[in-house]
């Protein structure tokens, strides 16, 4: 596993009523930086993906959305975090667009800029569109608690597609996934 897509609203900040439509509305959640930091010090590349339907619904201009997601990286690099890229579908849901989740385009797209495989990922979200996206792009896909993931872990979907991993939060998916890198690295060395 070389790439971590993440969602963003509910897996790095936290999902509000609505939509994050300034900067000051943003609020990482408890313990995600670090999160992202030990990603990357287990030589993780990192990319958020996530759908931002605000603009196309003329909620958010596009200019703002790019703001918020240049302060996001800017603040993520301050705590020694390098996102590579974020890929956001701004469209409406009524658009019929196929980037937006849980269709697989914007994984898809990811992946074709990282110059990564699917089995070379880890999709990390709260959602089961995050789910189903991940299941289309034949992604693994982790399941975190946060946001609306209580809702995701009790629907259908999640015992029909089943995560590789259910976590708490961020931090203890990057906890488990970090130890299972370090195994596989160990067996590989033996």
């Amino acid at each position: 596993m070389t790439a971590v897509l993440l969602d963003r609203d509910g897996v790095i900040n936290e999902e509000r009523p609505g939509y994050v439509t300034r900067w000051e509305e943003f609020r990482f959640l408890p313990g995600a930086l670090e999160a992202m930091a030990a990603l990357q010090a287990a030589d993780m590349r990192l990319a958020v993906i996530t759908n931002q339907s605000a603009v196309g619904r003329g909620l958010l201009p596009a200019e703002t959305l790019d703001d918020i997601h240049e302060r996001m990286v800017t603040r993520c690099a301050a705590g020694g975090v390098a996102i590579e890229r974020v890929f956001a579908c701004r469209h409406a849901p009524w658009d019929g667009c196929a980037c937006r989740k849980p269709r697989p385009g914007l994984l898809l797209q990811a992946m074709a800029a990282l110059d990564e495989r699917p089995q070379s990922c880890v999709a990390i979200g709260d959602s089961v569109e995050d789910l189903l996206a991940a299941q289309a792009a034949s992604v693994p896909f982790v399941l975190v608690r946060t946001g609306r993931g209580e809702q995701a872990f009790r629907h259908p979907a999640s015992r029909r597609h089943p995560p590789i991993l259910v976590a708490r939060d961020l931090r203890a998916a990057v906890h488990v996934l970090s130890a299972r890198v370090r195994t596989r690295a160990a067996a590989q060395a033996a």
